[in-house]
């Protein structure tokens, strides 16, 4: 089978090591896409996550994911007789898009690798794109792409799994589709979140495609407990015009992007969606507003809860400047026991979510 092919390979990829990978354990099967984690054969170490296509050319497509989330695309035809070590020039395109001019290296005699940073325009236009073609050594190979904007945040699902629960927490790895809902122990909690309404602005893939990285990325660097970003059928639709959804079993959240506007600055942000939780709140409600330093970065936040005799509502929202202009919206969800809302270890859990909230929009 083609995977065991590519498992051979897995190891080449992330440490140039001569032993193979076992796997898949698990499952990412989406479409033309098959695959799963992969450990190393000798160690048993986990290495990544990794899911493959073959077309009629011969050539098999891979996408790989290591559990230190670095990326790669590659490409496997075993008809070729590639030197190992080299690298060569490779031109590719994306739905006829503006060409990407990358340097593959090779990793086996029939293998070649493409390193694709999980915050450049490569792995954006490879997720949102239906076609990609590659000019390389002369020849020009054209594939059609099948589900890529599913296919990675279930490499990253798969990612988070293995390194949060060992090789034996493998299992299917694609976000399941379905109305996302956290359930409220001892009934349902009042309600903060309102800014949840639909955004103005401009709507594009683009934003679209931010937002998801976004969001990948800053449930990768929190602490949180089994989280997953959702797909575009499980998003609420105020959010999939410009933001991505997660959840964990502690907390929901939501990345928006919020396109520069003319004098609007991060507190502004801050005070209107506290603003909007106010207003939905039934109970006894609370907020604050600030702007703080963390690792050398501003960071605009805002704090709202929603409490009754039970239980309260806690929302944290982490606005930091865009690096395209504008701003980046974080926001976790928390329901809570009244008497887990005073635990003096929720502020340090705070403080690991403006920190992953930094990291996720990068330096």
């Amino acid at each position: 089978m083609y995977l065991r092919a590519i498992g051979a390979i897995v190891l080449l990829i992330l440490s140039a090591s001569s032993v193979t990978a076992r796997g898949p354990y698990g499952s990412v099967k989406i479409g033309n896409w098959s695959g799963g984690a992969f450990t190393n054969d000798q160690t048993g170490a986990f290495t990544g996550c990794v899911a493959s296509a073959p077309y009629k050319s011969g050539i098999t497509v891979f996408v790989m994911v290591s559990s230190n989330v670095t990326w790669n695309l590659g490409f496997l035809h075993n008809g070729w007789s590639l030197k190992p070590g080299s690298t060569f020039p490779i031109v590719l395109t994306f739905d006829g898009r503006s060409p990407f001019n990358v340097d593959g290296r090779v990793i086996s005699a029939h293998s070649v690798s493409i390193d694709m940073p999980d915050t450049s325009d490569l792995i954006k236009q490879f997720r949102a794109s239906t076609t990609m073609s590659a000019f390389a050594q002369g020849n020009l190979f054209q594939f059609n792409l099948d589900k890529t904007g599913i296919l990675l945040p279930a490499l990253i699902n798969c990612v988070v799994t293995v390194n949060r629960d060992g090789i034996a927490g493998a299992r299917d790895f694609v976000l399941p589709q379905r109305a996302p809902a956290v359930a409220a122990r001892g009934g349902a909690p009042p309600q903060t979140g309102s800014s949840l309404t639909p955004a103005s602005g401009p709507s594009t893939p683009e934003l679209q495609l931010e937002a998801m990285e976004f969001a990948s990325n800053f449930i990768l660097k929190a602490s949180l407990n089994n989280p997953r970003v959702l797909s575009r059928a499980e998003t609420p639709p105020t959010l999939v015009n410009n933001g991505a959804a997660w959840r964990s079993d502690d907390a929901i959240g939501f990345v928006r992007i919020i396109p520069a506007q003319g004098g609007l600055k991060g507190l502004d942000v801050a005070s209107a969606i506290v603003g909007n939780d106010a207003k939905d709140c039934k109970g006894k409600f609370a907020s604050a507003r600030n702007s703080e330093l963390v690792d050398s970065e501003v960071v605009f936040r805002g704090m709202s809860s929603c409490e009754d005799s039970e239980r309260a509502s806690i929302s944290q929202y982490f606005i930091l400047p865009r690096k395209k202009g504008g701003f980046v919206l974080f926001s976790v969800v928390s329901n809570l026991r009244v008497e887990e809302t005073r635990n003096p270890l929720r502020e340090e859990k705070n403080k690991d979510f403006r920190k992953a909230a930094l990291v996720a929009v990068g330096p």
